[in-house]
C-alpha cells in the first residue's frame, strides 16, 4: 500500500493538481439588447419593384448658379456646353459646385429636356433673390 501512497504523491498529485489549475473562464462583456424602431412608411416597400411615378422619376441636385444637375444614383453630371447637352461622371474644371446651393428636383432619366420649365421654376439667381435656403427647398 506504501507504494501506491508514494506514487500518488510523487506522480498522480501533481498531475491532478496541474490539471485542475488549468481551468479557462471566458469574460463575455454583458450583452446589450438592441432595439430598432422603424418609422411608419406609406406605399410599398423599398425592395418591391417600382412602379409609376418612383420608376419614372429619380432625384438630381440641381444647381441654378451654373445650371448643372447631378444624379447621385448613377454618379453623373449632365451640364449645357456650345449648346448641346453633354453628361459625365466629372464636370469641366470651369464649373464649381457649392453644395449648399442645390435643390433635389424630381424627374425622369433625361433632366435637359426639362430644363426650360426647371430653369423658370429656378432661375440662376434663386438664391441671391432669397427663395432658395439649400438643398430640398
Amino acid at each position: 500500500m506504501k507504494g501506491i501512497t508514494g506514487y500518488w504523491k510523487t506522480v498522480l498529485l501533481p498531475i491532478v493538481l496541474t490539471a485542475s489549475s488549468c481551468v479557462a473562464v471566458i469574460d463575455e462583456p454583458p450583452r446589450r439588447e438592441v432595439v430598432v424602431v422603424e418609422a411608419e412608411r406609406h406605399g410599398p416597400p423599398p425592395w418591391a419593384p417600382a412602379h409609376g411615378w418612383r420608376r419614372k422619376h429619380d432625384a438630381y441636385h440641381y444647381y441654378p448658379v451654373i445650371q448643372v444637375y447631378y444624379y447621385p444614383a448613377a454618379r453623373k453630371y449632365y451640364w449645357l456646353e456650345a449648346g448641346q447637352w453633354k453628361i459625365g461622371v466629372r464636370l469641366p474644371s470651369h464649373y464649381v459646385i457649392e453644395e449648399h446651393r442645390a435643390l433635389v428636383v424630381e424627374l425622369d432619366d433625361e433632366p435637359h429636356k426639362h430644363h426650360h420649365k426647371i430653369k423658370a421654376q429656378y432661375p440662376p439667381d434663386y438664391f441671391e433673390r432669397g427663395k432658395g435656403k439649400g438643398k430640398g427647398s
